[in-house]
């Protein structure tokens, strides 16, 4: 007997990623970038003025922009598109659907980018490209193996080896991911800034 024949590989814990268009993307996007520039002219930076790797964000500073009616569209879009992301995992949801836990913005200019993180106490992340000009920095996924503590070289790469997922950031792209998946961004490397919506929800 053939052992080959008796061999089975399983993807043990894979990381799923969403991602969509928002379909009113043109017709909507200038308005809320007006809305966001207004909001960053007078609502201070939440990071300390010292941190490692600098940009503008309002995670605790403004984050409720699912209450606001310019972002109202968008909103609906992005509970929408998570109800897909949890029925694609069989994840149960409560008859009141999807809440949307905080959504903030967050502006870099060049050379600016975001540390390696993830979003604790919650269950859906995302993030959804407002201003993304051609050669703005992507978001990358991290695998889980990145914890490894010596790296292998392997001769091509798959879904058993990789290490992460780099997504091309581009005007009106929603991506989304389990909370506990750690993420960050390449430093901004155009002169113009990137600026997008983040997000956390709760089943």
């Amino acid at each position: 007997m053939d052992i080959d024949t008796l061999t089975h590989h399983y993807a043990v814990f894979p990381t799923i990623v969403q991602s969509n268009f928002f379909p009113r993307c043109r017709e909507l996007n200038s308005s809320m970038l007006m809305e966001l520039d207004r909001l960053g002219s007078i609502i201070p930076n939440s990071l300390a003025p010292r941190v490692a790797v600098p940009h503008y964000t309002t995670i605790d500073s403004c984050n409720d922009l699912h209450m606001r009616p310019v972002f109202d569209a968008l909103t609906v879009f992005i509970k929408k598109e998570l109800t897909v992301f949890a029925n694609k995992q069989s994840i149960s949801i409560s008859k009141n659907g999807i809440k949307m836990d905080k959504m903030w913005f967050n502006v870099y200019k060049k050379g600016e980018c975001i540390d390696i993180h993830n979003h604790p106490n919650s269950n859906f992340t995302g993030v959804y490209f407002v201003k993304a000009s051609k050669g703005s920095s992507p978001i990358i996924i991290k695998s889980e193996i990145i914890d490894n503590m010596i790296a292998l070289l392997v001769h091509e790469n798959n879904e058993y080896n990789s290490r992460g997922k780099v997504i091309t950031a581009e005007p009106g792209k929603l991506v989304v991911f389990n909370s506990n998946v750690m993420h960050n961004t390449l430093p901004q490397d155009i002169n113009e800034s990137r600026v997008t919506i983040s997000f956390t929800a709760i089943v």
